[in-house]
């Protein structure tokens, strides 16, 4: 009788053991949706500067041997030492960032 009790025992253990570990495994699938849903949340929030950022980077990455610079119009090109004629407006100031010139 001895040995029918440890054998319970043991399958009772085995049993524990297994619904710990699924739960676990449910922790983890909860803890990566959680944080696939935050990813997302911040992609789209940041999403418009994050364009902007990779636009702006892109454009000096091509553009890195050019001594002329980009007005703030987007075509129309400035010679080195030139400011361009655009105006901003009111409350913001011309300023050039790399190549191109920005109202901010």
């Amino acid at each position: 009788m001895r040995h029918t009790e440890t054998d319970a025992t043991v399958v009772l253990a085995m049993k524990r053991h297994r619904h710990q570990s699924g739960q676990a495994v449910i922790e983890y699938a909860f803890l990566m949706v959680l944080l696939a849903t935050v990813a997302i949340a911040v992609i789209i929030m940041a999403g418009s500067q994050l364009s902007s950022l990779y636009s702006d980077v892109s454009y000096e990455f091509t553009h890195l041997t050019d001594s002329a610079t980009l007005a703030p119009d987007g075509v129309t090109t400035v010679a080195p030492g030139d400011s361009p004629a655009a105006s901003c407006p009111a409350g913001q100031t011309l300023q050039l960032t790399g190549h191109k010139w920005k109202c901010k």
